[in-house]
């Protein structure tokens, strides 16, 4: 199966920019900024998902999520946009939590992808 989709251009971008950090989180923050990630779950390889990110490094992402994501759940991350840098890592979830309103109503969830 061909994971690469003829709407993004061939061309490998070498960083991201300001606006995503290729460098280890542990020695440097995780660059925050809007963008999306495209994940194939190995439970259903041919259905793209697009995630928000809210963070993303060289080893992981974190990112928005409509329902709860089970430890461990695991895909290929293929490309983050609009910077159309190919990923192509496997990947898995490592946690996913609630993100509540100030009236305690669940909004939204967040998941940490870490990639391989």
């Amino acid at each position: 199966m061909d994971f690469k989709p003829p709407l993004f251009p061939k061309k490998v971008t070498q960083t991201f920019g300001d606006s995503v950090s290729l460098e280890n989180r542990r020695t440097q923050q995780r660059a925050t900024g809007v963008g999306e990630i495209l994940i194939s779950w190995h439970h259903e390889p041919d259905v793209l998902r697009s995630y928000t990110t809210l963070d993303i490094s060289e080893n992981g992402a974190r990112i928005v999520v409509d329902c709860y994501m089970p430890d461990g759940l695991t895909g290929l991350a293929l490309i983050h946009r609009p910077t159309n840098i190919r990923i192509d890592r496997p990947s898995i979830v490592v946690w996913c939590r609630t993100v509540r309103g100030e009236t305690g109503e669940i909004q939204n969830y967040e998941a940490g992808i870490r990639f391989f």
